[in-house]
């Protein structure tokens, strides 16, 4: 008996030290992971007047919307991106590039090549997103944190099996059942998106590692183009055109556009059956004679770059689509409330500890 206390005593400090020095970074995983669930849709909901528009015919070719775009470039910038919608109502957004200088998004009406307007990327949601990515070796590290806390946690849940919330109790009853009773219903969930997490933050061993494991090569990716002797680059359009008919079923999402002369058209596109918002196919082509270079096929991807994806996709909630999102939401949301009560329960326990020991 003394040595199972004694055990349990050992996993409530990993349990308790972990969530009070993880705090301040799991916080901000759960904050953060609960805005990139769905953060186009709040970019969209934010921004209405940007990225809506009102379908009416033939979307206008994208040469002839960057060509609009150019018109409100400021010195020094370049297209550097296009994102093309997916949806009719949606506008082409076109990512602005230049030297010591932050990025901006230019919106523009696809029908009539009205120029709605522009953002910069530092906006509520690309924020978002970069602090949840901020430092993989210490986001990383907090998934670690994660998976010992669940692991423990579930531990020590495991005598009382508590879950149910008194809410006619102290206020620190309603806490502890809260943190026990949410802790276990959100235990499994958040055991994955640890581990999913950890394997994205360490990817520069880990998606190696997992080539090697299961004895396939990476796929060759930003090939060289060749320029030709009297020949000028072919239009994004054109590019655009080579990509769907190299991936007939496949939408493109977004272009990557040239900027020096031996570099390639990256096209990003998504199957039917690709639940992914950024598509897990992408296609590079010669600027020049629009020849397919290199392609990565979700359907024909080795096994190594399948596991990458998979794991990325439930990371995301991707891989159940919108119902996913939205369990990686709440589970994100769950994790906020965790790291909050964890440390109170044991700030209001210490404070009245040294209370009753004064008195």
């Amino acid at each position: 008996m003394k040595g199972i206390w004694s055990w349990r005593s050992f996993l409530f400090q990993v349990h308790l030290l972990g969530g009070l020095i993880a705090a301040a970074f799991l916080l901000l995983l759960g904050a953060t992971g609960c805005v990139m669930a769905f953060e186009s849709e709040i970019d969209h909901l934010l921004h209405p007047t940007l990225f809506r528009v009102t379908p009416g015919g033939q979307a206008l070719p994208l040469t002839k919307l960057a060509s609009q775009v150019v018109v409100v470039m400021q010195p020094g910038e370049r297209i550097g991106v296009c994102v093309l919608p997916v949806k009719p109502d949606v506008a082409y957004a076109f990512t602005l590039v230049a030297p010591n200088r932050l990025p901006r998004q230019v919106f523009v009406n696809e029908y009539t090549g009205q120029v709605l307007g522009a953002l910069s990327v530092v906006r509520f949601v690309l924020v978002a997103h970069k602090l949840h990515e901020a430092s993989g070796t210490v986001m990383g590290t907090a998934a670690i944190v994660l998976v010992s806390s669940v692991l423990s946690g579930l531990y020590l849940w495991w005598p009382l099996k508590r879950v149910k919330i008194a809410v006619r109790g102290t206020r620190w009853q309603f806490y502890f059942d809260l943190h026990n009773s949410l802790g276990f219903f959100s235990s499994l969930f958040l055991l994955v998106f640890a581990v999913t997490g950890t394997y994205m933050a360490f990817e520069n061993w880990t998606v190696p590692a997992t080539y090697k494991i299961s004895g396939t090569k990476p796929l060759q990716e930003d090939p060289v183009s060749s320029p030709l002797a009297g020949a000028g680059p072919i239009s994004p359009d054109t590019a655009i055109s080579v990509a769907k008919d190299f991936l007939p079923t496949a939408v493109p999402l977004w272009i990557v556009l040239p900027e020096e002369q031996t570099a390639s058209y990256l096209v990003k596109m998504r199957f039917p059956e690709d639940h992914s918002s950024n598509g897990t196919s992408i296609v590079w082509i010669d600027q020049y004679s629009g020849k397919v270079l290199s392609a990565w096929n979700s359907r024909t991807a080795p096994l190594g770059r399948r596991v990458e994806i998979l794991n990325r996709s439930v990371h995301t909630g991707d891989f159940w689509g919108y119902p996913g999102r939205s369990v990686a939401c709440l589970m994100s949301l769950a994790l906020v409330v965790q790291t909050v009560t964890g440390p109170y329960l044991w700030w209001k326990r210490r404070r009245d500890k040294k209370t009753l020991a004064a008195n």
